[in-house]
């Protein structure tokens, strides 16, 4: 089933260069697709799109039957609960632990303190870090506080997870560890959309 549209999608910028010309894309739900190409390509504009940052200058982007351009300021934010957004800067608070770093989507729910404790220790344990919850970011290698990011982006349980550049500042091992845990979320029915430059993880794509 078609989840997510890009019909006819064109992005104009104020200095007259286009990010996206005509794009036309769908997405099943359940699917797991690759955005590659050179810098300059047009695929962080498809992903700030699908956020709702950008409102394409023709063309709708559809997610479950909902034009997102068309979303209000109600509607947007509770929309946006709706993705788990993993970026290649994890952007982990360095002073609360990474209990609480994961907890954080959810303290704005009105979830209580047992769900929300729940959650988390699941979140943690999808990706393999359930004995690191007490611990600060500081104590974590590289990779593990990209899982922790991770977990963070999917404690929510959201439809669709938007990955941009998520093994780019990582080692082979590591990023071979993030693309594990990400093929176990998509085997678990995820909708999972990663925008990569690197050849090795495109050619995950087969």
């Amino acid at each position: 089933m078609t989840y997510l549209q890009l019909q006819h999608v064109t992005q104009r910028f104020d200095n007259g260069s286009e990010g996206l010309s005509e794009v036309t894309v769908d997405i099943e739900q359940g699917s797991m697709v690759f955005l590659t190409g050179h810098s300059g390509a047009g695929k962080s504009t498809l992903l700030k799109l699908l956020i709702g940052a950008l409102v394409p200058t023709s063309g709708r982007v559809v997610v479950d039957g909902s034009d997102i351009s068309r979303l209000g300021s109600r509607a947007l934010p509770w929309y946006r609960r709706q993705l788990g957004i993993v970026l290649q800067d994890h952007n982990l608070l360095d002073d609360r632990s990474v209990f609480e770093n994961v907890a954080l989507p959810l303290r704005v729910t009105h979830l209580g303190t047992k769900e929300i404790g729940r959650r988390v220790r699941g979140a943690l344990s999808t990706v393999d870090l359930s004995d690191r919850g007490h611990l600060y970011p500081r104590h974590l290698s590289t990779g593990e506080q990209q899982r922790v990011g991770i977990a963070r982006a999917v404690v929510n349980r959201p439809k669709i997870i938007l990955a941009d550049e998520p093994t780019g500042n990582l080692d082979s091992k590591s990023g071979h560890e993030i693309m594990d845990i990400l093929d176990k979320l998509h085997k678990a029915g995820n909708t999972i959309i990663l925008v990569t430059h690197e050849d090795e993880i495109a050619q995950h794509a087969h």
